[in-house]
């Protein structure tokens, strides 16, 4: 019985040894890839919708601004110019996330289908790639740095698109109301001051 067991553990042992060992080179392309996909799911929260919202939010108000400033008529306080420039800040967050929502994906795709089409040719031990081009260790080197370069640019942008969305969008729902209330007491300036000049 004994030797029973040692012979059965031998061969276990055997055959674990001779299981293909997945190269790392592979491992590594495969799971950018997978989290190049996972991180599309950031453009969903805050969503597009909102996003826009906000986005419209902040440049027709910052305008509304700059008309009621634009001649001079009207003076704001310090505190009041802070409230201005927050919806100033808002809109520079905001103003590029349409495009940004835009081409990510297909930035993400791009990149998807480059990783793993060179973790294939690794894995399978291609000799030359679509092109023709001789698959040697020089040019696997040379594409891996490329790709994971690109890919890793793409999960940053994810993440960076989704921290500038929040931050927008805090800074629209805390300044709505003071945002709203300031431009009626410009207004009320600025009419103010053109009856007083008349």
């Amino acid at each position: 019985m004994k030797l029973l067991l040692v012979s059965s553990f031998g061969v276990l042992l055997l055959l674990s040894s001779c299981a293909p060992q997945r190269d790392p080179r592979v491992s590594t392309l495969t799971a950018l890839a997978d989290s190049i996909q996972s991180k599309q799911r950031l453009l969903e929260e805050p969503s597009s919708t909102e996003t826009a919202e906000a986005a419209a939010w902040a440049e027709a108000n910052l305008r509304e601004f700059e008309l009621l400033l634009s001649d001079g008529n009207v003076i704001v306080s310090k505190e009041e110019g802070r409230i201005i420039s927050d919806v100033g800040r808002a809109r520079r967050l905001l103003k590029d996330q349409s495009s940004r929502r835009t081409s990510l994906p297909k930035s993400a795709a791009r990149a998807t289908a480059q990783l793993r089409a060179l973790s294939q040719a690794i894995a399978s031990g291609a000799a030359q790639d679509a092109e023709g081009t001789r698959i040697d260790s020089a040019y696997i080197a040379r594409e891996m740095e490329t790709e994971l370069t690109i890919g890793r640019d793409v999960v940053r942008a994810f993440q960076e698109t989704q921290e500038l969305a929040e931050r927008g969008i805090a800074i629209w729902q805390k300044t709505a109301e003071r945002c709203d209330s300031l431009q009626l007491v410009c207004r009320s300036r600025l009419a103010k001051a053109i009856i007083e000049g008349e």
